[in-house]
């Protein structure tokens, strides 16, 4: 409980020190590099209060000028800070249209380029997608959760067809992220945090380029392969689970 607190605490300290102060700079200037690089600062802080270390592989995928739409396994709400936290890129992310009413972060979000979606108004959200496109188009980078939301079980979920078709009309490569610990730590049952070490692995880009939509379900096939076999033993898909989504894709 006591650890818990504390990193909300800190982070909301953080938050309410310098999101003014980087509110009135975003004013006089369209750099958003500050945003984001305390955006960083608070979510590693945040962390580290939490008692959470990250271990990061694969950074050397990246090409600090090459834009990437992430594509992560969601275990809990500490996979993002941790993401943020360790890539050294300005990532943009989707969120629920909810978070864009808290004070002062919803502003900074926005300012950020972030997106905020309302999954009850299905035009709306194909809108902000198709927002998400342009935004890729433009050498912005984006993390999604093609899962949709948590896991609910500590296993990885099935995946959206929908974000893959996405990605293919941005034609931006796409960077699997392999997210493993995070679940043990903040399980979607509890809103209390556990210290533990998350672990994420960076795969190498995959070219969007080289698939039509038509092929969609190849490409998502690919990335969640890629996503699984870093996984640890207990978060891999149970066999009956892999076994109902290969009938529904034959289907």
């Amino acid at each position: 409980m006591l650890r818990t607190f504390s990193a909300f605490f800190v982070v909301l300290l953080f938050g309410c020190i310098f999101g003014p102060l980087c509110l009135i700079l975003t004013l006089f200037q369209k750099n958003q590099n500050l945003l984001y690089w305390l955006g960083g600062i608070g979510c590693h802080l945040g962390l580290t209060v939490a008692g959470i270390k990250v271990e990061v592989r694969g950074l050397e995928f990246l090409n600090p000028n090459q834009n990437y739409l992430f594509l992560a396994n969601h275990q809990s709400y500490c996979d993002p800070l941790a993401i943020i936290s360790t890539i050294p890129l300005n990532i943009r992310l989707i969120l629920k249209k909810e978070l864009q009413q808290i004070p002062l972060l919803g502003i900074i979000m926005n300012k950020g380029g972030f997106i905020f979606i309302n999954r009850r108004k299905r035009i709306e959200s194909f809108k902000n997608m198709a927002n998400m496109v342009d935004q890729l188009q433009q050498g912005y980078s984006f993390l999604i959760y093609p899962e949709g939301a948590r896991t609910r079980t500590g296993h990885l979920g099935s995946f959206k067809k929908g974000v893959f078709a996405l990605a293919i009309n941005s034609k931006v490569p796409i960077i699997p992220i392999t997210v493993s610990g995070s679940y043990a730590i903040m399980p979607p049952s509890s809103f209390l945090i556990k210290s533990g070490t998350i672990k994420l692995t960076i795969n190498q880009p995959i070219l969007t380029t080289d698939f039509h939509l038509k092929d969609r379900h190849l490409l998502m096939n690919q990335v969640r392969e890629t996503i699984i076999k870093n996984l640890q033993t207990p978060e891999k898909p149970n066999s009956n689970h892999e076994q109902k989504e290969t009938v529904q894709q034959i289907h």
